[in-house]
């Protein structure tokens, strides 16, 4: 290898070794009177239980908890006897739906039904006619198939009328009319028709679920997920609710995003459908650096790195951190700081310009 290559290589490696030193940075000078002048404020930092990490949860209900209710047939509503966060019995009456469609189906029903006691009638007459001799074997086996195949007709029309909750409910003789009634117990939690609206066959009209068991739907990061584990503890501080997870998927979907699910054991002020941020504390060595909780807005990206601007006697003293999670609004973080510090969280940009400075 000749002294040239030799060289070039010394010199690339030194300065690969040079980018990844961190800048040294001295105590930025910066008084009271600047402070105010340029917007700079302080927050203190908040020590981070077990090194937690920061995500968005939906609230939801477990699977098989919660039914939607839809239009059985296109028409009107003409009534509506519940809304949102009603609590009903199952089989409780929700709103009544005028449909034309509907007594066509009852009338198919009822026509299906005549026709069904029309030919048992034959059926019943044509055996007696063959049990004295009057009328051949093939007669009789004729009428019991026209029989057959004409109840087998009324149940299914019977069966069409059960699937959409309106068998037997012809509502004082309108067969335009029926009643929307709740298949379960639970409370209300979307209502979206109003009287007067017409609606299509299948629209969604509820949403019925049983609250008293929640659960968290988390997002958050592949490398997040990859530090979770079953159990790990969940907390929402602005719900004063607390969870624990009941499984994580470390698959990512499309927006390169992993999955969690956790079961709430203090509901707090939680309601189905919010979306919040939650605080997951992971299971963490007992060796492991302690962890702070500072504003998201108060961590500078510098040369790929992450800082925090402590304030000092004189100013503010840059200090280089690990971001371990954050959110819009909270970061959690590693690094040589302490409870009873200040970091500033307004007027970065003026404090990272000192330090570009100062470097």
């Amino acid at each position: 290898m000749s002294r040239l290559l030799i060289a070039l290589l010394f010199m690339t490696g030194a300065g690969l070794a040079a980018a990844q030193v961190p800048p040294a940075f001295k105590e930025l000078q910066v008084d009271a009177r600047q402070q105010a002048a340029l917007g700079i404020r302080t927050v203190a930092v908040k020590p981070a239980t077990t090194g937690l990490l920061l995500a968005s949860a939906t609230v939801t209900v477990p699977p098989g908890q919660d039914v939607t209710v839809t239009a059985p047939f296109a028409g009107v509503i003409t009534r509506i006897a519940v809304g949102l966060g009603d609590t009903v019995r199952q089989g409780a009456p929700l709103l009544t739906i005028s449909s034309p469609m509907l007594a066509d189906a009852r009338r198919q029903a009822r026509e299906a039904q005549l026709e069904a006691l029309n030919a048992q009638a034959a059926w019943q007459r044509d055996q007696a006619m063959y049990d004295e001799g009057l009328i051949p074997a093939a007669r009789l086996q004729l009428s019991q198939n026209r029989y057959r195949a004409a109840d087998a007709a009324r149940q299914a029309q019977e069966a069409m009328l059960r699937s959409t909750g309106q068998a037997g409910d012809a509502g004082d003789g309108d067969y335009a009319s029926g009643t929307v009634r709740a298949p379960r117990q639970g409370s209300v939690i979307e209502a979206l028709p109003g009287v007067g609206q017409r609606v299509e066959a299948g629209t969604v009209l509820f949403r019925i679920a049983d609250l008293r068991q929640l659960q968290l739907d988390i997002v958050l990061s592949g490398d997040k997920a990859g530090l979770l584990h079953v159990g790990d503890s969940v907390t929402v501080p602005t719900r004063e609710a607390r969870a624990s997870l009941i499984g994580v998927s470390r698959a990512l979907d499309a927006s390169n995003q992993a999955r969690a699910r956790a079961r709430v054991s203090t509901p707090g002020r939680l309601q189905v459908g919010e979306v919040l941020s939650v605080q997951i504390q992971p299971t963490r060595d007992k060796g492991a650096a302690p962890a702070w909780l500072v504003p998201s807005r108060a961590i500078v990206l510098y040369r790929g790195q992450s800082w925090v601007l402590l304030a000092s006697p004189q100013g503010f003293m840059p200090t280089r951190v690990q971001l371990l999670s954050g959110n819009d609004e909270l970061a959690v973080v590693e690094g040589e700081l302490g409870p009873d510090r200040q970091v500033a969280h307004t007027g970065i940009a003026s404090l990272r310009a000192l330090m570009e400075k100062g470097e």
